[in-house]
């Protein structure tokens, strides 16, 4: 045998080893939880081994979400764009993915891309699935490289490796390593100074779409209930610094084998996680979903027009070979999980609650194009009610309709149309005050006796006789 064939052969034996060793890890507590079961009745129902129903993550629905259309890469893309013949953009409701120009991240490691570079705790920021923006679409799935296929600027997009504190400031993702739901005000905070810095005034005009990825790693250490008091002081961190801005609240990470969707195979990752029955686990999870969607729905009944937040309980991924999406050993996603994630989650963005694993394989599934019905982001505000209007049809009922201003500027407004008529008003009351006024003091003066050079004077004393 030749020197470089023991080599190959020595190589290839090695990674054998290691991704049997892998596969065993997994799979072993796998077999120990429950049976592997095949059937769709049977992922419907609850054993007390099952983590969560998949089915059951998000059990809203949404009108108008068929999808007729898909790409699986640049060459393939053809979604029909809603510009310029429909309107968008005016609300969270009709946010178009061509309104997007500003991307922004927040949370732990999964939005910092910690694992991406494998071996190592390097944070790969330019490859996380949120807001990564190396190569393009064909090389790398990320949400910026999708966006990138429906509108030509993006700002705030990841670029490269390092923290938040290393990269520049124009690169919205302020996530850590380690990162809870306690630490997001003071991520939300550094946000708004970036975008203040970069984007300025224009913030009032440009739509942001940001991505609160977190849990994945409090969940995993800690098997606490999320901090709702926190998350709402950074939203409304957020609200204040850009008020157009869709919020994607994105809760911990799901992995599972295709073949039993209901198993979170992070658990044997995470030590306190592991030492869970499936009842506890379901419990706990529960109360990050309560969480998260009390939050979203504490914001949307401030019914604010261009303020919006969608609550998504759980990244929910799966595969017939699950171990190949997550890091060894870790509770991570390797470069494979980030990309089955950007497509999840593109998916559930595009299709709203309706879209559902457990009858899809990621690896096959397509990229989304909108729906003919909705073409816009699946959000809160059209779940249940979802129109088009034309950018003529708008202009003609709208266009003509001065936009209701608030504020100073409403008073502003107002004195400005009004001018004429408020100096009518006081020159009128200034007439009538003199008139009254010099009235009163003419007749005042007809009725008395002594002038006014009288007062004053001293009667003069007699001499006495």
């Amino acid at each position: 045998m030749k020197l470089w064939q023991f080599l190959l052969f020595f190589l290839f034996s090695v990674e054998i080893t290691n991704a049997a060793d892998y596969e065993l890890y997994d799979y072993d507590w796998l077999t120990q939880k429950a049976e592997v079961v095949t059937t769709p009745a049977a992922l419907t129902k609850a054993p007390d081994d099952d983590d969560v129903i998949v089915d059951q993550l998000d059990n809203r629905k949404a009108v108008n979400n068929e999808i007729i259309g898909g790409f699986s890469n640049q060459k393939s893309f053809s979604c029909p764009h809603a510009k310029p013949t429909l309107h968008t953009g005016e609300t969270v409701g009709q946010l178009s993915p061509e309104d997007i120009t500003i991307v922004a991240a927040m949370g732990d490691s999964l939005a910092s891309g910690r694992g991406l570079w494998a071996f190592t705790d390097v944070e790969f920021r330019g490859a996380a699935f949120p807001i990564g923006g190396d190569a393009n679409m064909d090389g790398l799935v990320t949400i910026p490289n999708i966006l990138s296929q429906f509108t030509s600027k993006i700002d705030g997009v990841s670029h490269g490796m390092g923290s938040a504190d290393v990269l520049p400031d124009y690169q919205f993702n302020v996530a850590q390593i380690g990162a809870e739901t306690e630490d997001l005000p003071q991520q939300a905070v550094e946000l708004a100074r970036r975008m203040k810095r970069y984007i300025g005034n224009e913030l009032k005009n440009r739509w942001v779409l940001t991505f609160i990825v977190t849990g994945s790693e409090e969940f995993c250490e800690k098997c606490e209930a999320p901090s709702k008091t926190s998350i709402r002081k950074a939203l409304g961190v957020l609200k204040k610094a850009a008020p157009r801005n869709l919020v994607v609240l994105l809760g911990p990470v799901h992995v599972a084998s295709t073949y039993r969707q209901n198993i979170n195979l992070m658990r044997p990752r995470c030590k306190c996680l592991e030492q869970m029955t499936g009842k506890d686990y379901r419990k706990l999870f529960d109360l990050w979903k309560k969480s998260f969607i009390t939050v979203e729905n504490e914001f949307n009944g401030m019914n604010y027009t261009t303020f919006g937040v969608l609550a998504i309980p759980s990244l929910a991924i799966h595969s017939r070979n699950p171990q190949s999406l997550l890091v060894p050993k870790k509770p991570l996603l390797n470069r494979k999980g980030h990309s089955y994630a950007a497509k999840w989650l593109w998916n559930r963005l595009i299709a709203g609650p309706n879209y559902n694993i457990s009858n899809i394989a990621l690896s096959e599934d397509a990229y989304y194009c909108p729906s003919v019905g909705c073409p816009y982001f699946r959000t809160v505000q059209n779940f249940h009610q979802c129109s088009v209007i034309t950018e003529s049809d708008w202009a003609a009922q709208y266009a003509t309709t001065p936009v209701p201003l608030e504020g100073t500027k409403h008073r502003k407004q107002v004195m400005d149309r009004n001018l004429g008529g408020f100096i009518a008003i006081i020159l009128f009351l200034a007439i009538c005050s003199v008139s009254v006024f010099g009235t009163f003091f003419y007749c005042h003066g007809m009725r008395a006796t002594k002038g006014r050079f009288d007062y004053g004077k001293q009667k003069p004393v007699e001499e006495e006789l």
